[in-house]
């Protein structure tokens, strides 16, 4: 099922727990929080979100809170930075992949949309030499932008 909850907000749809924060976060970290999440929901607006989704962004914004957290008191050593960023690091990539995922196929929807529509639109050409002048054109104009 899809997320349809504000994009500023935690989702709407029985999540809202794992969305709550720390009491002893302060102020400070629990706006950062709240600003990755509302940033990684602003990315992936209009695509598809599942539970698992929802999660990954929670905990990909805690992990990085209580990373900085850590930095911040100094008693992390050169091994814990390394494995806490590599922890870090595998989720995001995991959510970037998932993100390129609904994009890619986003896309392919939105091409199939535009091909209707300049078949559609091909037919009332009649003339094939019109036809075959605006079908050019086109493909030039394709060819010319990046998608």
């Amino acid at each position: 099922m899809s997320d349809v909850s504000p994009l500023d907000g935690p989702p709407a749809d029985g999540l809202e727990r794992a969305f709550r924060l720390p009491e002893d976060w302060d102020g400070e970290l629990a706006d950062l929080h709240q600003q990755i999440v509302q940033r990684m929901r602003r990315e992936a607006a209009g695509l598809p979100m599942n539970t698992v989704q929802q999660l990954l962004m929670e905990r990909i914004a805690t992990s990085y809170v209580q990373a900085k957290m850590r930095e911040e008191t100094g008693a992390l050593t050169l091994k814990d930075i390394k494995d806490q960023n590599a922890a870090w690091l595998a989720m995001t990539q995991e959510f970037n992949k998932l993100l390129q995922s609904g994009q890619d196929k986003l896309r392919e929807a939105l091409f199939a949309e535009i091909q209707t529509i300049i078949m559609n639109a091909t037919e009332e050409i009649t003339d094939p030499e019109s036809l075959r002048n605006f079908r050019r054109r086109l493909a030039g104009d394709f060819a010319s932008i990046e998608l």
